[in-house]
């Protein structure tokens, strides 16, 4: 009895050292990723600093009338492209993927809308990638064995189709205008003077990775709940995704 007893107290013990320690690296990572963004913050505030001053005296890029100031939005582009989003084999991934879209028309609204298609276009491609890949690696962590090559293109579709809905509502972290372009920036991009009355626009897009790795959880789980609704391990395993 005495042993048994010994026993409990043990893994009771051992038991909440084992928490202990998984709160400890909690806290620590929590702090470790803290930190991370306070260092990112700097870097992109001094790199949206120095950029802005170059894109506005070299190369001649405004911004429209009621947006950010051009710095602000370099300093949200540069947070984004420094990011990291922190996967469970502890590697480290870009949190953000991003595309860029250039329109030139004689009309502002109307380079702005050729630029934010380019964009899209461009994003969606690595959508796609990402989809795939994520879709992937949630199947193989679950362990659903009830997942054929069939049925994991099906999920991918089904995700891609959810993504690119949501494409529509992206909106450009980055927008810059022109309409003159200077002596300095001709020379240094060997480009051609704008005609006169004619705008041209560069947008940057950003599309958070974790949001498409709960679309495509999202995804499995619709696509599988009516295949494994017999199988409760299975379904417990879907709920975890």
């Amino acid at each position: 009895m005495k042993k048994v007893i010994f026993a409990m107290v043990a893994m009771f013990m051992l038991l909440a050292v084992v928490q202990n320690v998984d709160a400890q690296s909690k806290r620590d990572l929590k702090k470790q990723r803290k930190e991370q963004r306070n260092k990112v913050k700097d870097r992109a505030i001094k790199k949206a600093r120095k950029e802005a001053k170059t894109l506005v005296k070299e190369d001649g890029w405004g911004v429209f009338p009621g947006d950010k100031p051009m710095d602000k939005m370099l300093e949200d582009s540069w947070m984004k492209q420094y990011e990291m989003r922190f996967n469970d084999d502890d590697t480290e991934d870009n949190a953000y993927i991003w595309a860029t879209g250039n329109g030139v028309a004689k009309t502002k609204s109307a380079a702005l809308m050729q630029a934010m298609e380019l964009a899209k276009v461009e994003l969606a491609g690595l959508l796609q990638t990402s989809v795939a890949a994520l879709t992937t690696s949630n199947i193989a962590n679950a362990q659903l064995s009830g997942v054929d090559a069939e049925t994991e293109m099906s999920i991918v579709q089904s995700a891609k189709s959810i993504t690119a809905a949501k494409l529509r509502n992206v909106k450009p972290v980055v927008k810059f205008i022109r309409t003159k372009i200077p002596r300095k920036g001709l020379k240094k991009n060997n480009k051609q003077q704008l005609k006169p009355g004619v705008s041209e626009v560069q947008v940057i897009l950003y599309y958070d990775v974790y949001q498409v790795d709960t679309q495509v959880r999202e995804a499995i789980k619709e696509e599988l709940k009516d295949k494994v609704k017999d199988n409760e391990a299975e379904l417990k395993k879907l709920m975890d995704l």
